[in-house]
């Protein structure tokens, strides 16, 4: 069977149990803790970075959309649209998510470590906060009154914001003027590929 190397704490690696979760694609875990990366680690990724997944004759395919890629051509019709437009516009919608929401969102939050409100850098917040705010108005619109975000159905795109979405608050952004893609949170909450992303692999 194949192997998933991860850590649960990264947003990549998330997408990506989400998404094996989704199309309901079985594999192992090899859940890495920070700090201790395996000695086979950089055979498998001379990057050194995590998610990689192991194919059950033994090869490695690094990078959170480099797998969902791969998955979606070895087991088709998945996850991404077969119209080319379509595709790129989950690829871009993915992109936005990563750049204008996830950077950010990090950013801060290593702004913000170990630090009382009042220490924070207020500079950095405040810009990084402008960013995702653009950010989640690109998305609001993208949505259109739909439910996903591309298409009529669940796609790689909503997958990619499922997590940024569910951890605005804690940085003090919400989504009460952006209703779209509050229900769109919700959605994701709820969705079983989702909720079972968040899980800790048992045993």
């Amino acid at each position: 069977m194949a192997t998933l190397f991860h850590y649960m704490d990264c947003p990549h690696c998330f997408k990506v149990r989400a998404y094996l979760s989704e199309r309901e694609i079985g594999y192992d875990h090899a859940v890495i803790e920070r700090g201790s990366p395996p000695p086979e680690l950089s055979a498998l990724n001379p990057l050194r970075r995590l998610p990689v997944w192991v194919t059950d004759d033994n090869k490695p395919v690094f990078g959170s959309n480099t797998i969902i890629d791969y998955l979606e051509l070895v087991e088709p019709e998945g996850l991404l649209p077969a119209d080319p437009l379509q595709r790129a516009r989950c690829w871009m919608a993915d992109e936005m998510a990563r750049d204008g929401l996830l950077e950010p969102l990090i950013a801060i939050d290593r702004s913000m470590a170990g630090r009382e409100p009042g220490d924070w850098d207020i500079k950095v917040y405040s810009q990084k906060v402008r960013r995702v705010q653009r950010t989640l108005d690109v998305f609001e619109a993208l949505l259109g009154g739909r439910e996903w975000l591309v298409g009529a159905d669940l796609t790689v795109a909503d997958l990619a914001v499922a997590l940024p979405l569910t951890i605005l608050e804690r940085y003090g952004v919400d989504l009460d003027a952006r209703p779209g893609l509050k229900a769109l949170r919700d959605r994701l909450n709820s969705r079983f590929s989702v909720v079972e992303a968040r899980k800790p692999p048992a045993g």
